[in-house]
């Protein structure tokens, strides 16, 4: 009976290797970098395809083939699909405009299930997205520790920087936490 069960466990183990995975091993043909703001990566060269990953404003991305009007990018998953025109080489990345705030980092949720109301903070932003300073504005929770909670979270918290006219601006950015 052990016999047959661990024949059984082989022949399970043994069907359950996919051979029919292909790895690609081809290498990227140049890098490019993303010129606009959020790009999304799709499964297939059409934008009703599913989204498999997004890349954030002047991140390098290498290019593993073109099609018409799209190109083929490696990401961590394997490889996607974006538009030819939202990739530019790294000085048009880092001179195009990006006047969005883009979290690169966000805070880290604050919970507080039996808590109800709003929590603004104001964050001053410098030119390589940290958050310096934060004040909070208003508070409807009634928490003063959940306020400050939310301020550490916001404090923590990464953007990608702002670029107007080739130079990164530091910027201030208005968080709202709703219970």
């Amino acid at each position: 009976m052990r016999r047959i069960f661990f024949v059984a466990l082989l022949v399970v183990a043994a069907c359950s290797k996919t051979d029919n995975e292909v790895t690609d091993t081809r290498d990227p043909i140049t890098t490019k970098y993303v010129s606009g703001g959020e790009m999304s990566v799709h499964t297939k060269p059409d934008d009703k395809s599913a989204v498999i990953t997004k890349f954030q404003h002047s991140e390098s991305v290498p290019v593993m083939s073109q099609k018409g009007d799209w190109t083929e990018v490696q990401t961590a998953m394997g490889t996607g699909w974006v538009h030819t025109s939202e990739l530019g080489g790294a000085e048009e990345a880092q001179t195009k405009d990006n006047p969005n705030p883009k979290f690169e980092h966000p805070p880290a949720p604050v919970s507080a299930p039996a808590t109800h109301g709003t929590i603004y903070i104001e964050a001053d932003v410098n030119t390589d997205g940290q958050v310096t300073n934060t004040t909070i504005i208003e508070n409807t929770t009634g928490s003063q520790e959940l306020a400050a909670q939310n301020s550490v979270a916001l404090q923590h918290a990464k953007f990608y920087p702002i670029t107007i006219h080739g130079e990164r601006k530091p910027f201030k950015y208005y968080y709202r936490v709703d219970y």
